[in-house]
């Protein structure tokens, strides 16, 4: 590697400690360095959180060496206000005079202009290092500014060892459990990593669930029921949480808090591709379904590209709902413990 190439590896390492807490924001880290030394480091730790040139910058003691110091991050600075102030003007404020960027940043309220402001104000701005690395680092960010991007679909089910995937009614809350704990850790990474979680209202009624990421790290997901007359109970486990709850309804449109009533056609010719409309009007742009077999049925006969994670545990049911059918050859496999997961790709 070359030394660019060198500090800009160092700027990803950085960012991947903030993997799952910044979403839907990019992982970001910088450095600084002076006379071939590093002097300030810092990454983007939390959604909402200072940025990582702030946390890099705040970091050196000695602020004089800044304006001969060069400043190395894997994404370009954003030049905009938002949750935090734009780190364009804190550099140029700093005294920096050299900047170097792993990619830039494909945000239409940046996509350059970031690194045109340093120029403007006399920084050296140098980009590209490490491109590839920086793109992929941050492939999911940068996938929703493409244009005609549809939502990440990923479908996930835990179905018994017999082949039945869940209940009308459980005897208990034992019962109902089928996943060990090393793969409810593993669920909640996947919820993390995603936008939202969607069931449909049976689940929501037959399993109260509260869906939250209470086992991994990271940023709340928004909560998704579709429920076409509004049976839902406004005590649900799922209003428990401080988080936006969607609820796609046939009945009104309406906000009430952190309720976002969205009404949309049942229509099944159309029904999966004006909730996926809906969803990006949102700033939704990955769901984790999870919901019952009706629910997941649907979605599959609606011909939208999705994600399948299939949990296969050792459990007997004896009877219950089926779980669908898998006509395909997984991805990869691999076990947690006495379970087996699938990766498959429609």
């Amino acid at each position: 590697m070359t030394t660019p190439e060198l500090y800009i590896h160092r700027c990803l390492n950085l960012a991947k400690l903030a993997k799952g807490k910044v979403h839907p924001n990019p992982m970001v880290g910088a450095v600084v360095v002076y006379d071939k030394k590093i002097i300030g480091e810092g990454f983007h730790q939390n959604y909402g959180g200072s940025h990582a040139e702030v946390n890099a910058i705040n970091s050196v003691k000695d602020k004089d060496l800044l304006k001969e110091s060069t400043i190395y991050v894997n994404l370009e600075p954003c030049c905009h206000w938002g949750k935090t102030p734009p780190c364009t003007q804190l550099i140029i404020d700093s005294g920096i005079k050299n900047v170097v960027i792993g990619s830039l940043d494909p945000n239409p309220l940046v996509a350059g202009k970031g690194v045109k402001l340093l120029e403007e104000a006399g920084i050296s701005v140098t980009s590209g290092i490490l491109n590839k690395e920086c793109l992929k680092l941050n492939q999911s960010f940068f996938e929703q500014f493409e244009a005609n991007k549809s939502v990440n679909f990923i479908i996930k089910w835990a179905e018994s060892a017999d082949g039945y995937m869940g209940k009308e009614k459980y005897d208990s809350i034992e019962e109902r459990e089928l996943s060990n704990g090393l793969v409810k850790r593993f669920v909640h990474k996947l919820r993390s990593d995603t936008d939202a979680i969607m069931i449909g209202i049976n689940t929501a009624l037959t399993d109260n669930p509260i869906l939250d990421n209470r086992y991994w790290v990271g940023k709340l997901p928004t909560a998704i029921v579709i429920d076409r007359t509004l049976k839902i109970p406004l005590n649900s486990n799922l209003f428990k949480l401080d988080r936006n709850i969607i609820i796609f309804n046939d009945l009104k449109e309406e906000i009430v808090g952190s309720i976002i009533y969205k009404q949309i056609s049942f229509d099944s010719t159309i029904f999966w591709q004006t909730i996926t409309k809906k969803l990006k009007e949102l700033g939704i742009n990955s769901v984790l379904l999870e919901g019952g077999s009706k629910t997941i049925q649907s979605f599959i006969e609606s011909k939208i590209p999705y994600e399948i994670v299939r949990i296969t545990t050792q459990k007997k049911w004896g009877n219950g709902i089926k779980a669908p059918f898998l006509n395909g050859f997984p991805n990869y496999h691999f076990y947690l413990e006495d379970n087996f997961i699938e990766h498959f790709t429609f």
